[in-house]
């Protein structure tokens, strides 16, 4: 089946009177794809990943993860150019 794409233009005004009519399940399926394609700043994204991060190695003590750390940063200093 082709398809055929066209430009919509509607006011804003007129587009929130649409989204007023929908289901309660379809605006919910509206949010998920609206926060999914929002754009976030590198502090959020940063933020998210420290949550997520925490959430995953809660079974790791903090001495464990601190020498990972430190590790970590020694690899990475032992590898920088000068």
């Amino acid at each position: 089946m082709a398809t055929k794409s066209i430009k919509l233009e509607v006011s804003f005004q007129k587009l929130l009177a649409v989204v007023d009519q929908l289901t309660r399940d379809e605006k919910l399926v509206l949010k998920k794809k609206l926060l999914r394609d929002k754009t976030s700043t590198w502090q959020e994204r940063f933020g998210n990943a420290l949550h997520h991060l925490g959430k995953t190695n809660v079974k790791f003590s903090e001495r464990e993860i601190a020498l990972d750390v430190s590790k970590a940063v020694a690899e990475v200093r032992g590898n920088v150019q000068r």
